[in-house]
């Protein structure tokens, strides 16, 4: 036997494949775009559908409690004088059904753009990104509260990620008009 079979050179094709590229172990829990872990989505929504039967009830004992809490908070609420009630239930109802949609989304732009629009339309009735953030704890806190029995570290971290989003928004001050020009209005 000649000693060119031996040393034959590999092809291109064999060199390709072989020996195979070993990926990068990734040590610890994988986040997906919006930062949560797989067990916290999962915690979270395990969570959620406890919660959903009794959106209403929880809503309401969590908006009124802290609209009380934050007396000039119910204010917002009142036409004339009257307290409107309507828009009150109502918005303690959607209130809660929000949160539950943020835990359900899992596209990053949308979730951004929900927290966005939701403190956009807060700041035009002059209620600040602060508030929002606060009241977003005092759900966790009440949600945590009820569920301590079967509650789990990575129930709580979701949570508290969802809080830090509403919390790092930060108020904008709307522009005066297009273009940031000063009009006739605005001077005084």
């Amino acid at each position: 036997m000649s000693t060119e079979t031996f040393t034959r050179k590999p092809s291109s094709l064999t060199s390709s494949i072989y020996p195979k590229h070993i990926p990068k172990l990734r040590v610890g829990a994988i986040k997906d775009d919006l930062g949560f872990t797989l067990s916290e989505r999962l915690a979270l929504r395990q969570a959620w559908n406890l919660i959903r039967p009794f959106e209403r009830r929880y809503g309401q004992d969590i908006f009124y409690s802290f609209l009380n809490d934050t007396y000039w908070g119910i204010n917002k609420f009142r036409n004339a004088g009257e307290l409107n009630l309507k828009a009150l239930h109502l918005h303690a109802l959607q209130f809660i059904h929000f949160f539950g949609v943020l835990i359900e989304e899992s596209d990053p732009v949308m979730f951004q753009l929900m927290i966005n629009d939701n403190n956009l339309t807060h700041s035009q009735c002059k209620v600040g990104s602060a508030y929002i953030g606060n009241l977003a704890q005092a759900l966790v806190d009440y949600v945590l509260k009820v569920f301590q029995k079967v509650s789990s570290l990575s129930l709580e971290q979701g949570f508290r990620k969802i809080v830090e989003k509403f919390q790092s928004y930060h108020d904008q001050l709307p522009a005066k008009t297009a273009y940031h020009r000063v009009s006739k209005l605005d001077v005084h």
